[in-house]
């Protein structure tokens, strides 16, 4: 994946932000019409991504592992890429105690160095299939 120089790579950049709770560093990872297809439903822009991601402490919170990437971006930074990511559920607690797992693949589409769209999937092969890809 090449990026201009400015830029960060937005999908790692993405899930650091998220896993970390920097929300301003995530909105920086998004095109200002973001479109995120979340399990919830559709949200649209920066400002409502920004909501979304906005977690309270407590309870059960999820972090995410990136095991895998592939991506057709461009010099400009546009394209697809699908990262297989692992979920992890952690008691939000001292003990910080595992309390669930789910491999997922998360779809994105880039536009100049952004998250122009982002859609998770149960359904690994389905959404490598969807875009594209094939296992290598």
């Amino acid at each position: 994946m090449v990026f201009a120089p400015s830029h960060r790579d937005p999908i790692r950049e993405f899930i650091r932000a998220f896993n970390e709770r920097d929300l301003d560093g995530f909105v920086a990872t998004l095109d200002p019409e973001v479109e995120l297809h979340s399990m919830k439903g559709l949200v649209k822009g920066a400002e409502a991504a920004r909501e979304w991601a906005t977690r309270k402490r407590g309870g059960v919170q999820q972090t995410i592992e990136l095991e895998r990437l592939y991506d057709d971006a461009t010099e400009g930074g546009d394209g697809r890429a699908v990262a297989l990511v692992m979920r992890r559920w952690h008691w939000d607690d001292e003990e910080g105690e595992l309390a669930g797992e789910d491999e997922l693949a998360w779809t994105f589409e880039l536009r100049d160095g952004r998250i122009r769209s982002w859609r998770p999937s149960e359904a690994r092969e389905e959404a490598l299939r969807l875009a594209g890809f094939s296992h290598r």
